[in-house]
């Protein structure tokens, strides 16, 4: 989860109904400014897109078509945030990464398991740390556990291969890739946070902020 600058709506351009958010500009602009990226977990959504409400509408218009409320998610961190974790940070107006730290370590069973601890923040950060603890760790039915191990699969692979280009930048630390940390450390890449996380603890050394 980082964070996301939100652009305003065009001149002219209203959302009044779902079809407005699903399609068109409004559309395009959500998933421009969440980078093609689910706001919470930040995998890839081009195959599985949603337009998540981050405060639960519950029919409420005022809710539902604000175009502030409106942000990208995958199928699988909507479907598991619902309408059960009202009160989350909102990663337009706070950076998360300076309240939530996220990296991926093995549990006592030596499984993978993404921790989430938490920096700073008040009642907003907590609830926030409980959806992404559902998000990336979740065990509550056999459907939620595979698609959470699925994530974490992915995102075990990407930081493995993270973690080899930055041995190959500090083992050669040229032009090119150092290039190559830039862009995976960058707000368009998938996981960011958590790259972003083992270069601030692990390769604190590397002049890469």
């Amino acid at each position: 989860m980082i964070k996301i600058n939100k652009r305003p709506l065009p001149e002219g351009v209203t959302i009044t109904r779902e079809e407005d958010y699903r399609g068109g500009i409004v559309f395009q602009m959500i998933v421009e400014d969440c980078r093609g990226k689910c706001y919470l977990c930040e995998d890839s959504v081009h195959t599985a897109p949603n337009v998540e409400h981050r405060i639960s509408h519950e029919n409420d218009a005022a809710l539902k078509y604000d175009w502030n409320n409106l942000l990208l998610a995958c199928y699988h961190c909507n479907n598991t945030k619902l309408d059960k974790y009202n009160g989350i940070i909102d990663p337009t107006k706070v950076d998360p990464e300076a309240l939530i730290d996220l990296s991926l370590d093995l549990d006592e069973e030596l499984r993978e398991k993404v921790i989430v601890r938490k920096i700073s923040g008040g009642r907003d950060t907590d609830i926030t740390i409980d959806l992404l603890n559902a998000v990336y760790n979740g065990q509550n039915t056999d459907m939620k556990k595979y698609s959470c191990q699925q994530l974490k699969n992915k995102l075990s692979n990407e930081l493995s291969w993270f973690r080899q280009k930055l041995e190959a930048y500090r083992a050669n630390p040229n032009d090119a890739n150092e290039a190559v940390i830039r862009q995976e450390i960058s707000d368009t890449a998938i996981f960011a946070a958590f790259k972003r996380g083992i270069i601030k603890t692990v390769f604190h050394a590397l002049p890469l902020s």
